[in-house]
């Protein structure tokens, strides 16, 4: 090791240049000679002209110190924009020609941002839409009927306040709107009725104290019909209307039948959409299949579509692979 002596650094045996000043060293002797030697030879060789001629480029002497922790950063190595010779990271200058090395610009991760835990935890979906797909399912819907995710694990994630806010917005029922199809109770900001499916955008909420007597007779015999699920037995009471479409809810397609058969089978049955209506007038019935995919069997007779067949209680109805009887009264 030897010494500037300009600056007094340490540099290796075979520097060139001084690589804290920037001083160029005297050329080395060749002789073996022993350390005491070359230290005493050292301030009678050292020409005076030659340091104070680098002396302007030692300047930032202290400067490139500050830099020096800095490489453990950088992987690739320092080029001297002078000569091109590489240099090892952290060098303050050029081992080849002397030229000052820029200092590296150390690579930082502040700029990574951060999700805040509010950003994560503000998406709350609403309790009456899939949070997947976003289609409108109801409070006691298990599954989304459109892309069949679990509601009740989408429900759970929901916060306390969320699950309560259903109840305070069905408060404004209590000014007596009510479906025009099935009378059920409803608020001004509901777009379907919950009970029957009926969209209410459109046609708008009835107020309560305005009665529907041209339908009454034709509710009040509907209210007595009901379609049972041969599989399960389960009761589905057609709704007070003249007409009830029988089929699937699909909200993508703006399809809302009266009676959905999507809990019963009919995703797995190949029931339609809109598989097939009864219509009621007078205390009779009739059947009629509605261009259905999987086509519409009254007692194991395929019906052809359009044409009304009349339908009596215990008649077995057969909506693609879902089989149903229909009754009236008790």
């Amino acid at each position: 090791m030897r010494t500037c002596s300009n600056c007094q650094n340490t540099v290796q045996d075979d520097a060139i240049f001084c690589d804290q000043c920037g001083t160029r060293l005297p050329a080395k002797e060749a002789q073996p000679a022993a350390a005491p030697q070359t230290e005493s030879v050292q301030p009678a060789v050292q020409p005076e002209p030659v340091a104070a001629s680098e002396q302007p480029t030692a300047v930032p002497a202290a400067a490139p110190a500050e830099p020096q922790a800095a490489p453990a950063a950088v992987v690739s190595e320092a080029i001297c924009p002078s000569c091109g010779a590489q240099n090892l990271p952290g060098e303050a200058f050029c081992q080849n020609c002397g030229t000052p090395l820029a200092a590296p610009e150390p690579v930082t991760s502040a700029q990574i941002p951060v999700v805040a835990p509010e950003a994560a935890s503000a998406v709350v979906a609403d309790p009456h839409t899939c949070r997947d797909c976003g289609a409108g399912v109801k409070d006691d819907d298990e599954f989304c009927f459109a892309c069949g995710s679990d509601l009740k694990n989408q429900r759970g994630l929901a916060p306390v306040q969320s699950q309560a806010a259903p109840v305070d917005a069905a408060a404004p029922a209590v000014g007596g709107l009510n479906c025009p199809s099935c009378g059920a109770q409803v608020t001004a900001q509901d777009v379907y009725c919950e009970n029957c499916g009926t969209a209410l955008k459109g046609a708008g909420a009835t107020a309560a104290v305005e009665p529907t007597p041209a339908v009454s007779q034709a509710a009040a015999a509907a209210s007595e019909a009901c379609l049972v699920v041969s599989a399960s037995g389960t009761e589905l009471p057609l709704p007070a209307v003249a007409e009830v479409v029988v089929g699937r809810e699909d909200a993508y397609s703006g399809v809302f039948p009266e009676i959905d058969l999507t809990a019963h089978g009919g995703v797995d049955g190949g029931v339609s959409r809109k598989h097939f209506k009864i219509s009621s007038s007078g205390g009779s019935y009739t059947i009629e299949d509605l261009n259905s995919t999987n086509f519409t069997l009254l007692n194991r007779q395929r019906l052809q579509p359009g044409t009304p067949q009349p339908l009596k209680s215990g008649d077995e109805i057969d909506a693609g692979r879902v089989k149903l009887i229909f009754k009236v009264g008790a």
